[in-house]
């Protein structure tokens, strides 16, 4: 049973999957979502955890912050989190693919061309989707291209109960342009704003789906 003020885990930040001690396979977001997200739960009286991988915002204060590094580490230590939320928010910027081996020593620069192979890395929020309960779920879809489309397919597929769909310019920006899509085909979609703004939105609303299903 969904509680009244309901309990909100976020992840946030950049994966970092590494191929050597020094280099390593990962992408150029803030985490500033994340971060605007914990403060709008916060701010409604939802108690807040944060996995949390590479960033440059920060974070309140009043949020449980878990630190992790690779996809791998944000898997797991979700796995372990999710059994005490009511809403997932997968903000995370996740590494879709991880070196296949790791080299304890630096590479050195032994040709003009080198091959490194890759393997995929855990589906997170496919995970919470398959094992959702009455939990909210809510996913990110950042698209340079057919966005609503692909936003619409990744909702279907990941089983959430709407997503946030969001062209590229978004990533390191304080602002940002987003629909929302949601599992019944309804659609808000917003005009250019702060991301703080656009947290309190989608906290709202994920609220507003914990407490519809409160009363199922």
């Amino acid at each position: 049973m969904l509680k009244l003020n309901p309990s909100v885990l976020i992840t946030a930040g950049s994966t970092r999957e590494f191929i050597d001690p020094v280099r390593y396979i990962s992408n150029s977001s803030s985490g500033k979502m994340g971060a605007a997200l914990a403060s709008a739960a916060l701010a409604a009286g939802s108690k807040v955890t944060v996995i949390c991988a590479q960033v440059s915002a920060n974070f309140p204060k009043n949020a449980k912050i878990i630190k992790v590094i690779s996809a791998r580490q944000m898997f797991e230590s979700v796995k372990e989190s999710v059994k005490f939320c009511q809403i997932f928010i997968s903000a995370a910027a996740v590494a879709d693919f991880a070196p296949v081996k790791f080299s304890k020593i630096k590479l050195k620069k032994s040709s003009q061309y080198t091959t490194l192979k890759l393997k995929k890395t855990p589906d997170i929020l496919q995970y919470v989707g398959r094992h959702k309960g009455l939990r909210v779920v809510v996913g990110f879809a950042l698209e340079s291209e057919n966005l609503e489309f692909n936003a619409q397919k990744k909702l279907k597929n990941k089983n959430l109960d709407f997503i946030v769909a969001n062209g590229i310019d978004a990533v390191c920006s304080k602002d940002v342009r987003a629909t929302l899509i949601f599992k019944d085909g309804k659609k808000l979609k917003f005009a250019k704003m702060k991301k703080e703004k656009l947290a309190k939105r989608i906290i709202y609303e994920a609220l507003h789906c914990a407490k519809t299903a409160i009363s199922y």
